[in-house]
């Protein structure tokens, strides 16, 4: 194919400079390019097409390209027959406007030539105007192409190390934005859900101003997100976790030293009782728990408290919680703890676990979420289910026992 075209543009468009030194530099390069080529392996002056657009893609924000610009371009290099674009030579491809926009999905000719354009003022590609501006091909008497007008890719080839390495950076930028993106998320999981535990088992602590701590560093986590943003929110936030977990952790140090009652769930009082060894304990109809849960904003309710049937009798009617307490059901305390590990598989939410130790006790709260784990399979919605029996206690027509019985019959 020759080598000799016209420098300046077809019709109206004027010539400048940097149309010149463009057309310059690309016929310096590729002779420079063909002096050098028994020295040069293949593989430094040949691109796979669809690699490279790849990586003018992934690169695409440090060129300022928008996704239809490279869709033009990805139209031009689907015109050219091979697959390799070797830059010792022109990569002229001549399509015409209907067949561009056929491939560009009905594309109209001056969106084309605005984003042919952009190309063009980027570098990615040259125009090859004919005397007449047209874009054709003559070819020779073995039909080997002699001369052709249209666009010139071979720039592209030329800017492939550069486009790599915009990729490079931006693929490391991507993956930490992604590494941070992922942090922030657990962090503020873990947080949120570590002072919920806390304010659920009654610890003591400033937890409502680490709530609002939490609050303010809550929120979408943003996709695109700059990574001086996510890297800010991501070290307050790993700061406010640490503060959390000490806390927490402290308090559970204090509670075992102490060798107090409190643990996890809830809290266990009654003057009547002097042990919770439940083995010891038999026929105690008047049990009255008194919880210290409260809720995040406000203090407990004054609670109403139902009779509670004794332990035995309770694991007798309800086996099936037994299944999930990590050492056995010996005493009251293992009840509760046990009810608070199966309330979030049974879907109750924490609102409604809290509402119902308060009307209920937390004893007879915890009974009531066996009978409900008992016939899980028949209740469509524990959390509702729970809210329901919550109501009916709270008004006097909810009790303990009978519905120990009921269940007894429903198996019998």
């Amino acid at each position: 194919m020759t080598e000799h075209f016209a420098t300046s543009p077809f019709g109206g468009r004027m010539m400048n400079a940097a149309h010149f030194l463009s057309y310059e530099k690309l016929r310096q390069q590729q002779k420079e390019v063909r002096q050098k080529q028994s020295e040069i392996e293949q593989d430094h002056h040949s691109f796979d097409r669809w690699k490279l657009l790849r990586a003018l893609t992934e690169a695409r924000e440090a060129y300022q390209l928008s996704s239809r610009t490279i869709a033009v371009l990805e139209a031009l290099l689907s015109f050219y027959p091979d697959k390799i674009l070797d830059s010792r030579v022109a990569l002229i491809v001549f399509p015409s406007n209907h067949e561009l926009s056929m491939r560009l999905r009905g594309m109209s000719a001056p969106t084309i030539r605005r984003h042919i354009a952009i190309l063009v003022e980027l570098g990615f590609i040259l125009r090859r105007d004919s005397p007449n501006g047209k874009r054709f091909v003559r070819r020779d008497s073995n039909g080997e192409i002699a001369m052709a007008f249209g666009f010139d890719l071979s720039p592209l080839t030329f800017k492939a190390s550069e486009i790599e390495t915009h990729a490079t950076e931006l693929r490391e930028q991507a993956r930490i934005r992604q590494q941070l993106r992922f942090n922030i998320t657990i962090h503020l999981r873990d947080i949120s859900k570590t002072i919920l535990a806390a304010l659920n088992e009654g610890r003591e602590g400033d937890w409502n101003t680490l709530y609002d701590q939490l609050q303010a560093l809550s929120g979408r986590v943003e996709r695109n997100g700059t990574l001086e943003n996510l890297g800010k929110r991501e070290q307050a936030l790993s700061i406010l976790r640490k503060n959390v977990e000490n806390l927490y952790l402290s308090k559970v140090s204090e509670q075992k030293t102490s060798g107090n009652v409190c643990e996890n769930e809830h809290h266990i009082q009654n003057s009547n009782i002097e042990s919770f060894d439940n083995k010891q304990v038999q026929n105690r109809e008047n049990i009255k728990p008194e919880p210290i849960s409260k809720n995040l904003r406000h203090d407990s309710k004054v609670q109403t408290h139902t009779s509670t049937p004794d332990l035995q009798e309770i694991l007798q009617h309800c086996p099936q919680i037994s299944h999930y307490a990590q050492h056995g059901i010996h005493q009251w305390r293992d009840l509760i703890l046990t009810a608070g590990h199966i309330r979030p598989m049974l879907g109750i939410t924490v609102s409604a676990w809290q509402k119902a130790c308060e009307i209920m006790g937390e004893i007879n709260a915890a009974v009531t979420l066996a009978a409900i784990l008992e016939r899980s399979d028949k209740i469509r919605s524990a959390g509702g289910y729970l809210r329901k029996l919550t109501q009916q206690a709270e008004h006097g027509q909810y009790c303990v026992k009978p519905a120990l019985r009921a269940l007894s019959n429903i198996r019998h």
